[in-house]
């Protein structure tokens, strides 16, 4: 597999599984009732209220991945490492709320009912699988970054003129125009029956 394959593999990746992130913390991750005596009232914990660092480092995590296109060197090792950081914390996070604590639970039941006390009937559902997933995909992608982002090509280094060309090319300008100056002025002479031999020609306008 090439450099730039696996760079855009591995962005790819990173992209994929922030959105899956943000798109799992948004969903429901406890789903049931709360209950107070004859009380009853629907209760949902999206993933994003339930553990807010989910979302947001998802959001991070994205804006890493993206901040690899302009980046390179020790520059890029160093976002790759974060992005992986970000995609770790994602994915334990998932893993420790599957099944999320029945007190906090109790609490936002208690909220729910507009009461002191309350329980919560149901449990967690399967979105923090997801976001597990999604996280995961992140750290593979900051990790490959880290490990060999610096031998990726820059992304816009294809569209970069080589200041050494920049510089050849304003040296050559000017002596390619007084040549073909000179090779005008000639034929110009030559025109007007004058040998450019018989010494320096004198431009006419």
């Amino acid at each position: 597999m090439n450099s730039r394959r696996e760079a855009v593999l591995a962005l790819l990746g990173g992209i994929g599984g922030a959105v899956l992130t943000l798109f799992a913390a948004s969903r429901p991750w406890a789903d049931g009732q709360a209950v107070q005596g004859t009380l009853r009232a629907p209760l949902e914990v999206s993933g994003g209220s339930l553990v807010p660092v989910v979302p947001a480092l998802g959001l991070a995590a994205l804006a890493g991945v993206l901040a690899v296109l302009a980046t390179r060197g020790w520059a890029r090792t160093v976002v790759g490492a974060v992005v992986a950081l970000c995609g770790l914390v994602v994915a334990g996070s998932a893993l420790t709320q599957r099944d999320p604590d029945s007190d906090e639970l109790a609490r936002r039941a208690g909220d729910a009912l507009g009461t002191a006390t309350a329980t919560a009937a149901g449990g967690g559902t399967a979105w923090p699988w997801l976001a597990l997933v999604g996280g995961l995909l992140i750290a593979a992608a900051g990790l490959a970054t880290a490990a060999r982002g610096r031998a990726w090509p820059a992304m816009s280094s294809r569209y970069e003129r080589p200041v050494a060309d920049e510089e050849s090319s304003a040296r050559t300008q000017p002596r390619a125009n007084r040549t073909a100056d000179t090779a005008l002025d000639q034929w110009r002479a030559i025109d007007r029956g004058h040998d450019p031999t018989d010494g320096p020609v004198q431009s006419a306008e």
